[in-house]
């Protein structure tokens, strides 16, 4: 079965190309502003949820849309109620700055594939989907019917708050896997990951006091899991300290723009995703840093204190808000300072919190909430995910790495990490399976993203065998 299964890949490589370039030229972001009943996260995340849908219905898969929130598709199976899950989403985070082509595009170049989405997660998405379609044509062209129902499962908001799994398994009551797979990380596989939390922290700033200049505005962040790569803010207040703190800002990399309210002060850093906020460069500590800086902090004394604390607190260890620390199996916790904002009187700094998997969840967001109420910060906001752990013992972690490792030759140890994917919610039957492997370039979240033709063809190749596995269980 593997070298049929392998044949059609390799027979239908062109489809599968030129498809996942067409999922990827759908910029698939959250958008309230077109949000409504049938597209509860905007008009272009629908499209790329119809449109994936209706590919699946071509090639003879039932499929079922949820209202917008999520989909799937499926066939197979003769014992009752078993499923094998693939979980993939098909929202992605904004571009961001940067690029030096178009995100968009889904261009081939020097092997790749480059655009937003196009290793996270829509073109590991479409490798499963094809490695799917696969298994089915391959299944019936043998006429081999499969014990197990294999399932797609496309989610439309995996990037910001999981509305879709929320209603996929809660409103909509659809039953979990059997065993699952979520194609959204590493292989050889990735058996535990950290818990996790977003929080929101609030603070009102006291009334306005006499300062030569005022912190009128600031603005920067995404979203709560990617590493601000700008910064803004404006300033108010008298024009000879705004002449004077110019070129000292100028010498900090600052860009200072005059405007009608005052002077606008913008900073670049460095995105990465927010799983691994110490490989970026975080924007809006860098602004604050460079605002309370020796010569500029005395031009602007009412709103230095919250920004040296927010700067300070935005340590990537996080230990400034009370949680750092590690464990054996996940390793250091992460603590991305994901958006800062300044409007009125009301300063808000959202964290994403990545915390050990063997660590107690209501102890650690406990110590974050006190941590941040000690210098008079409220948390009115914090959503959270435990962490998951699938012994490697235990299914699908043995089957999955016998087929890699059976394809490969790589006979690595599983992994750990720090990221959050679909897995965790159908916990504990379901892993991240793919579809990086050592040496490819880390590109999630960042500008330039891409996915090598390669791997889009040999995960394919994965998945396929990986699904055929599961589904025909000994």
């Amino acid at each position: 079965m593997k070298d049929a299964l392998n044949a059609w890949v390799d027979a239908h490589i062109e489809e599968i190309i030129a498809e996942t370039q067409g999922i990827l030229r759908i910029p698939s972001l959250l958008d309230p502003s077109t949000a409504g009943t049938s597209a509860p996260f905007g008009k272009a995340v629908l499209e790329a949820l119809t449109h994936t849908l209706e590919i699946c219905a071509q090639k003879g898969m039932l499929t079922q849309n949820f209202e917008g929130f999520a989909g799937h598709a499926d066939f197979g199976g003769t014992d009752d109620g078993e499923i094998v899950g693939v979980l993939g989403h098909l929202d992605v985070v904004p571009p961001g700055r940067d690029w030096t082509v178009d995100p968009w595009g889904a261009i081939v170049q020097d092997g790749f594939i480059w655009a937003r989405g196009a290793s996270d997660d829509k073109g590991p998405t479409y490798a499963a989907l094809f490695g799917t379609v696969a298994v089915k044509q391959v299944a019936e062209a043998q006429g081999i019917e499969l014990k197990r129902k294999v399932r797609l499962i496309f989610g439309c908001d995996e990037e910001s708050e999981w509305r879709c799994t929320t209603h996929y398994f809660g409103v909509a009551g659809q039953p979990k896997p059997t065993v699952a797979f979520t194609p959204d990380a590493d292989f050889p596989l990735v058996y535990a990951e950290k818990g996790s939390f977003t929080g929101v922290a609030r603070k009102e700033i006291g009334g306005v006091k006499s300062a030569p200049l005022k912190v009128a505005a600031f603005h920067s962040g995404l979203r709560p899991n990617m590493v601000p790569d700008e910064a803004t803010a404006i300033l108010t207040g008298d024009a000879v300290a705004q002449e004077t703190v110019t070129p000292l800002l100028e010498a900090l990399n600052a860009t200072v723009t005059t405007t009608p309210e005052g002077i606008q002060v913008s900073i670049r850093g460095v995105s990465a995703h927010g799983a691994t906020p110490q490989e970026g460069k975080n924007a809006a500590v860098l602004l604050m840093n460079a605002l309370t800086s020796d010569g500029i902090a005395e031009f602007v004394p009412f709103d230095a204190d919250w920004m040296r604390e927010i700067a300070r607190r935005g340590a990537t260890d996080g230990s400034e808000v009370g949680i750092g620390g590690r464990d054996e199996i996940t390793g250091p916790l992460t603590s991305n300072l994901g958006i800062v904002t300044k409007e009125g009187g009301v300063v808000q700094a959202t964290f994403n919190v990545r915390y050990p998997a063997t660590w107690d969840s209501d102890e650690t967001t406990g110590k974050f909430i006190s941590s941040l109420a000690e210098t008079g910060w409220s948390v009115p906001k914090l959503s959270h995910t435990p962490p998951l752990y699938v012994p490697q013992d235990a299914e699908p972690v043995k089957t999955l790495l016998r087929v890699y490792r059976d394809h490969t030759g790589d006979m690595r140890p599983p992994n750990t990490m720090g990221g959050r994917t679909y897995a965790t919610v159908v916990a504990p039957v379901g892993v991240a399976f793919g579809p990086a492997m050592p040496g490819d370039p880390e590109v999630a979240h960042q500008a330039d993203e891409r996915f090598a033709v390669e791997r889009l063809i040999q995960c394919a190749k994965i998945y396929a065998n990986a699904i055929w596995e599961l589904a025909m269980p000994a």
